[in-house]
């Protein structure tokens, strides 16, 4: 790789790791957003848009020059195949087809970084950090001016900053740790970029007030302590401590930011789910087609096509079988387990970082669950790459 091809990566790089919590802008694109004013200006979300394509751009050269016929380059570039087949056979094959070219070059993307030295990977890592400092601390001051009114109300008064949802950020905020504090703990309180990006992302998915968000910060934790070996009785003890907090936190503000029609809307929206893969098994409805059958498909007690369970039935395992089939679930189970074992060989120092971040990624799992998915391919395929890259390189930034 000659001297250009990697200082492109590296930027690249950079650009990605530092994008995601921008994604959420641009839904100022989609002409059935909710009825609130976006936070980014249509033209300021097309300037983003150029920004994260000249991010992927930068870094295909040095993906291109790694691809090979082994399960690696397969299980980065098969969730992109397998959308963009879906898309072809789907409701709306332009759309669905889009989004697969898009998903496969976050896969290329996720190659340049799973083959990059250790001082891009720490590159990358920081750009990661920085932009969840940044990310947060945005919005926790937004949740706190409430700030905008409009989008404050909307959700119920729960933090959402530059994301799609309250939920989405929560699931950021459960990968970031595992990215951050395996970091902080390694460096023993010298490294104060993950150090404040630790705490400001514990603020965050606390100000979210997601209750299943919380659960999976605990499967998260009993996930690392079990593949980190640590004895059962403290990882019991550090479960109940972080549990007990959050059900404090839920009874005493976060029942009131919630609506009560949460758990039966997000009910009805997985029986309309469960009713879309019996009717279409094999490849699906296609990716983000889901809208155009749910009237059809949704039991007569669901919330209406206007309503944000309209476009996907809140479910990780329900929306990949809805839009892409069992094709797309089992494709989507294949490359999870085969990336997680290969977290969980590294040696050393660096082992701890690495399954810090397969912990988050556990934990994001868990948290999809029973929300929506729209940020899980960006953030479970690029944070995956970055746990494999420290694995592999012995990193210490």
């Amino acid at each position: 790789m000659n001297a250009a091809v990697r200082s492109a990566r590296d930027l690249g790089l950079v650009i990605i790791c530092a994008f995601i919590p921008l994604y959420g802008t641009f839904a100022a694109l989609d002409p059935q957003r909710p009825p609130i004013p976006p936070l980014v200006p249509v033209a300021g979300t097309v300037a983003l848009i150029i920004v994260a394509l000249a991010g992927y751009l930068l870094t295909m050269p040095a993906a291109l020059l790694r691809i090979r016929a082994d399960a690696v380059t397969f299980a980065y570039l098969a969730p992109g195949i397998t959308t963009m087949l879906a898309g072809l056979c789907g409701f709306d094959p332009v759309t669905g087809v889009g989004l697969g070219v898009a998903v496969f070059g976050v896969g290329l993307a996720c190659l340049a970084l799973d083959c990059a030295d250790a001082e891009a990977v720490r590159l990358a890592r920081r750009a990661f950090l920085w932009s969840a400092v940044a990310a947060c601390a945005l919005a926790l001051a937004m949740w706190a001016a409430h700030w905008p009114s409009a989008l404050y109300a909307y959700n119920n008064g729960r933090a959402v900053g530059t994301f799609l949802n309250p939920n989405e950020l929560a699931a950021y905020a459960l990968v970031g740790l595992g990215v951050a504090l395996p970091q902080a703990v390694l460096a023993r309180g010298r490294n104060l970029l993950a150090m404040a990006a630790s705490v400001l992302l514990v603020a965050a998915l606390a100000a979210t007030f997601s209750r299943w968000g919380l659960l999976a910060a605990v499967a998260g934790l009993a996930a690392f302590a079990l593949m980190r070996g640590i004895r059962a009785r403290t990882l019991l003890i550090a479960c109940i401590l972080v549990t007990a907090a959050g059900f404090a936190v839920n009874v005493l503000a976060g029942a009131a930011h919630h609506s009560p029609r949460d758990d039966s809307a997000r009910i009805v929206a997985w029986r309309a789910g469960l009713t879309t893969v019996a009717q279409f098994p094999l490849l699906g409805v296609g990716p983000l087609a889901y809208g155009r059958v749910y009237p059809e498909m949704r039991p007569p007690d669901a919330p209406g096509p206007k309503t944000a369970v309209a476009f996907d039935p809140h479910s990780l395992p329900l929306s990949y079988a809805a839009g892409g089939g069992l094709v797309s679930l089992v494709v989507l189970s294949a490359i999870t387990i085969f990336l997680q074992r290969r977290v969980q060989q590294a040696a050393g120092r660096t082992r701890i970082a690495a399954l810090g971040i397969a912990a988050g990624l556990i934990a994001l799992y868990i948290d999809c669950a029973v929300n929506t998915i729209s940020i899980f391919i960006p953030l479970g395929l690029q944070a995956t790459a970055l746990a494999y890259a420290i694995a592999r390189n012995d990193e210490r930034g």
